[in-house]
């Protein structure tokens, strides 16, 4: 009887240990503030993207993900410009290119979503291409940015 109260008492030594081991790492809230911009940054007034999510049939490309607003002042309005390049090089020439203009508002650090979808006959080429998605503030605080390279009204 003894050695058996033993044996359970080390049966839920071991759960309590591994219940403390297995617990799951406390959360890290997002970021305060985004690390500092480059200068040619600033001036274009370029925002950061995080694509979550990318699907595509072969001819439709659905893009899904967020666009946050890295400055201390509010921005009003978005450009966004994706390109698909035949490599995932920054000098590849454009294949195709498609703009869109969102209209939101984000405060300074805040996020908003992204939902785009987009027809291309490049679509469905197997990972064998490149793209960038970019996007632009139109305003920031009270003073307007120039329209992003290659916008075309």
């Amino acid at each position: 009887m003894l050695a058996a109260r033993r044996d359970i008492n080390r049966v839920l030594a071991l759960l309590a240990v591994c219940t403390v081991a297995c617990a799951p790492a406390p959360r890290t809230p997002p970021p305060e503030s985004f690390p500092p911009l480059p200068p040619e940054v600033k001036a274009s007034g370029q925002l950061a993207v995080f694509i979550t999510d990318q699907t595509t049939d072969g001819r439709n490309l659905k893009l899904r993900g967020l666009v946050a607003n890295p400055y201390d002042l509010p921005i009003a309005g978005v450009r966004l410009v994706f390109r698909i390049m035949p490599t995932a090089e920054p000098t590849a020439r454009e294949l195709d290119r498609f703009q869109k203009v969102m209209n939101a508002h984000l405060a300074p650090l805040a996020r908003v979503p992204l939902s785009w979808d987009i027809q291309s006959m490049y679509a469905g080429q197997s990972g064998r291409f490149g793209f960038t998605l970019q996007a632009f503030a139109i305003t920031r605080g009270d003073e307007s940015l120039p329209l992003p390279p290659g916008w075309k009204d």
